[in-house]
């Protein structure tokens, strides 16, 4: 399937050069520990400290908020209408430096997730590339007309929909993603587990070969508006985790 992102503004393509000369200077944990289980705990409890960065303008907020009964206390992602996005980017670790991915590597992140809209069409997610990248995003994850809906996307920009399943507005959802880091197509992969069952991709397969790293890569959670951006979006967040294998983040 092919899909593009839409044409962006000089004044928001410059806010992104902008943010991307930021992401140069980095303060990195070493990755010397990439290999160790239980790489991060994303609790809501200790506040948005756990990201290595908020991307959320006024009057979006991301905040921590009660989650229900089930839930105690989860981050909250609000994007107003009339803006595009309210996300998280990277993740902190011991509240204190900004974790650097390696290629090369294996890691899974895991979280839970509950929308107040599953109209439209918006992202959940981004594996998202920094800086000087040919991949933007390898791996991204949206919501669209009542599914969600995981993508590879192709050095060529060519978003291919590798899996897919229905969500409803207001259900709380479990998701998994195991990821091997490798700029070789044949070396990289994906594993995807939705709701604690291990799922198959459009190709048969559980584990899908593609190209997952670029100069360097970090997980992002929250609102990407697609569309218009003219709907206000909820996106609650639960359970953030990130290990070695799918048991570190269960």
């Amino acid at each position: 399937m092919g899909t593009h992102a839409r044409t962006r503004t000089p004044a928001a393509l410059a806010a992104a050069a902008a943010a991307l000369a930021a992401a140069v200077a980095w303060p990195l944990l070493s990755t010397a520990s990439a290999q160790a289980a239980g790489i991060w705990d994303g609790d809501a409890s200790k506040g948005t400290g756990v990201f290595g960065g908020v991307e959320c303008p006024a009057p979006g907020s991301l905040i921590t908020a009660a989650g229900g009964t089930t839930h105690g206390t989860v981050f909250r992602y609000t994007k107003p209408g009339g803006d595009i996005r309210c996300e998280s980017r990277g993740v902190s670790v011991n509240g204190s430096s900004r974790y650097a991915f390696a290629e090369g590597s294996t890691y899974y992140l895991g979280w839970e997730s509950r929308l107040s809209s599953v109209s439209g069409d918006f992202v959940v997610w981004q594996w998202k590339s920094y800086p000087n990248a040919q991949q933007n995003y390898p791996l991204i994850m949206t919501v669209k007309d009542g599914s969600a809906r995981l993508f590879h996307v192709t050095t060529d920009g060519d978003w291919q929909m590798v899996w897919s399943k229905p969500v409803t507005a207001g259900d709380w959802n479990a998701f998994a993603l195991g990821i091997h880091t490798s700029g070789s197509a044949s070396s990289g992969w994906v594993e995807l587990y939705f709701n604690g069952t291990e799922q198959t991709f459009v190709n048969g397969v559980t584990r899908y070969s593609c190209r997952t790293w670029d100069s360097a890569n970090e997980p992002k959670w929250g609102v990407y508006d697609r569309d218009d951006g003219s709907t206000t979006l909820t996106n609650r967040v639960d359970s953030l985790k990130m290990g070695t294998s799918y048991a570190d983040v269960t």
